[in-house]
């Protein structure tokens, strides 16, 4: 049995309803592992994802999947889990 689960970053902010699907789906993938980071919190990322949001982040490679993404596309996105 493999424990290891991919690991993903899920910019968000406060009462965002497309984050809200966002983690809906993320939810069906039980393979990985999403942290979550407020964007509001820090000006930077609110400048760089304020119009992107919800932005799924891949911190091993640096590349991004903006929203609209189906199920479909995420598990495309990060390829096949081990």
């Amino acid at each position: 049995m493999n424990t290891s689960s991919t690991r993903l970053i899920l910019y968000h902010t406060a009462g965002c309803h497309l984050c809200d699907e966002a983690r809906q789906l993320l939810t069906r993938i039980p393979e990985i592992t999403v942290e979550e980071v407020e964007i509001g919190d820090d000006p930077l990322l609110t400048e760089r994802y304020g119009t992107r949001i919800p932005v799924l982040l891949q911190p091993e490679s640096g590349l991004t999947l903006d929203w609209p993404f189906t199920l479909q596309a995420i598990q495309q996105w990060i390829g096949p889990i081990q």
